[in-house]
């Protein structure tokens, strides 16, 4: 009797462990993770915990809440290796070094890969968890995050297909995805989730030809949602409309936003409850401004050059600086001003 009680225990937690870490994640761990403003750990948290929630169960009983949000992470921690290959492409590009182009360009495509399969997974749970996405919308717990699940979710379906078109096409994710986010974003609150759904649909609008209502601009409707992203301390929008101006090569647009994210920086801190997505948001910000420097300069942006156009703030020769911050560190080894007498010499020296 005790042995099939056993069993029945055993069983049942089998069958609503799913549902359990469903429940926690959403409950314990995603606020907590959502609070760090450290993208690394918070990518590298989700990268070591999505084989192990995995593991909790499948079909049905598959934790696919937990295995969103974890799979989110975890794609978030490929794209710094794609756009540091990118970056020395760009850099290698602009030096003429044919070679390194070549080998770069390999790296930033296997690397836009393993995000492009990440980020497909992520949107394959959110789809069994909530139903096909776009086809009308599920029933969001507000108190158990659904909603905002749903916008990352979203963003991960959007992030597949980028980083597989800059793949080449490898992963294969459906073309029909972005328009399927785009119908979707209907689903949640703009105001609520500080303009990032409506700028998700604006950057589907301006990539896809034909895919917007008749008589909006995308362009405003961009500019409108980071600017209510901006005054909350969550860029999100920001983000995503640097990435959509900088898909479509609207530089002087780019430029400007990335002006006004510099600026909103540094005159609004991030939500505390939300400092992860900010600061991954200030992440793909910086890239998408490092992209036009290298591409231009053949390096990166330099500091305090964020929003200006490459070549208006000049980066100090290499190695600049670092003779001062020696001379700091080791006194007695400053060299003299240029107008200071000579030493004397010494008694041996003048014989």
């Amino acid at each position: 009797m005790q042995r099939t009680a056993l069993f029945f225990l055993l069983g049942a937690s089998a069958c609503s462990l799913g549902k359990v870490a469903d429940r926690q994640t959403m409950l314990t761990a995603a606020p907590s993770i959502l609070s760090l403003p450290d993208v690394e750990l918070a990518c590298a948290t989700g990268a070591a915990l999505a084989p192990v929630v995995g593991a909790l169960g499948e079909g049905k009983r598959a934790p696919h809440k937990a295995l969103v949000m974890t799979l989110v992470s975890a794609g978030m921690c490929m794209e710094p290796v794609a756009w540091e290959a990118e970056l020395a492409r760009l850099g290698a590009l602009h030096a003429g070094q044919g070679a390194a182009v070549q080998d770069a360009l390999e790296a930033e495509r296997r690397a836009h890969d393993t995000a492009a399969r990440r980020y497909l997974a992520a949107w394959s749970h959110l789809e069994a968890a909530f139903g096909r996405v776009g086809d009308g919308c599920p029933t969001l717990d507000p108190e158990l995050n659904d909603d905002l699940l749903y916008l990352l979710g979203l963003s991960s379906g959007v992030l597949a297909v980028l980083h597989d078109r800059a793949a080449g096409g490898s992963v294969g994710v459906a073309l029909d995805v972005p328009r399927q986010v785009e119908r979707a974003t209907v689903c949640l609150d703009n105001g609520r989730f500080w303009g990032a759904p409506r700028a998700l649909q604006a950057s589907v609008w301006l990539a896809v030809p034909g895919a917007g209502p008749e008589g909006i601009d995308p362009k405003a409707v961009l500019a409108e949602s980071a600017a209510l992203g901006d005054a909350a301390g969550v860029r999100l929008a920001r983000a995503f409309q640097a990435q959509a101006l900088g898909s479509s090569g609207d530089d002087a647009g780019l430029l400007a936003a990335l002006g006004a994210h510099a600026a909103s920086v540094g005159s609004q801190p991030a939500a505390p409850a939300f400092a992860l997505l900010d600061a991954y948001a200030h992440r793909i910000v910086q890239h998408e401004s490092d992209r036009l420097w290298a591409a231009a300069a053949g390096h990166r942006t330099p500091a305090g050059a964020l929003g200006q156009r490459p070549g208006a703030a000049a980066a100090p020769p290499a190695g600049e600086g670092w003779d001062d911050l020696l001379d700091a560190l080791l006194p007695g080894t400053a060299a003299p001003p240029a107008d200071a007498p000579a030493p004397a010499a010494s008694p041996t020296e003048s014989k």
